[in-house]
């Protein structure tokens, strides 16, 4: 028992160090980091600690490298054996109606963008909203860990053919299908700020092997109502 509590406490968390939850895309790694760095930088008069400065940098050379990988299979047990381990923060499991699509028919009709022959992109450039989905949180869920679960298509390789057989009967012999599987997120307290955006690389994220999402990334934005 004391030999997995030291493991806790000596492994470092350098997703916290940047103030970003696991599985976070390589390019919001290096916008937080950026951001971190100007602020706690030594020659930062007003702001500069050196120890903090060189915690994130530390975090950045892992999580921007060939050695993410490895330091995420880490993370995973690491953080099973801490939740095994010590008690559950509350949860609070969203419900789906508070969470809202961005490019959902009603919101898109409400601003007149449901024209026929308007591309994503073309609704994305009048809208000024580049993230996926909007999630609802009440200011008195603060404090507390979010958890949600979207439902997002996915590409299954087929179980027959294993995307082997052109003349497969089950997948019409192209080697995949489509389907739905539930993105699951936690939010830690401290990442609970309103109208920040996350950004998740989805390929770190399959819900099991041989199944993709057919997004490669996808953006979550938190509002505190």
């Amino acid at each position: 028992m004391y030999s997995e509590i030291q493991k806790i406490k000596n492994f470092p968390d350098y997703y916290s160090a940047l103030n970003l939850p696991f599985g976070s895309s390589r390019d919001l790694i290096k916008n937080y980091y950026y951001t971190l760095a100007k602020i706690f930088h030594p020659d930062n008069k007003q702001t500069g600690q050196r120890e903090k400065f060189e915690e994130i940098h530390k975090a950045y050379q892992i999580l921007s490298s060939d050695n993410r990988e490895q330091y995420d299979k880490v993370y995973i047990k690491v953080y099973t054996l801490k939740k095994k381990l010590s008690k559950e923060k509350e949860t609070v499991l969203l419900s789906q109606d508070r969470i809202q699509y961005t490019t959902s028919i009603n919101r898109l009709a409400k601003r007149g963008l449901l024209k026929t022959g308007l591309r994503k992109k073309d609704r994305s450039k009048y809208t000024g909203e580049k993230h996926d989905i909007d999630l609802i949180i009440f200011k008195s869920e603060i404090g507390k860990r979010i958890l949600v679960k979207v439902p997002l298509v996915v590409r299954l390789l087929c179980p027959s053919c294993f995307g082997s057989d052109i003349h497969c009967e089950s997948c019409s012999g192209i080697g995949t299908y489509k389907g739905t599987r539930l993105l699951q997120i936690s939010f830690e307290p401290e990442q609970i700020v309103n109208n920040r955006i996350y950004e998740f690389e989805l390929n770190r994220l399959r819900p099991e092997k041989f199944i993709h999402f057919k997004k490669k990334k996808f953006r979550i934005k938190i509002e505190l109502h």
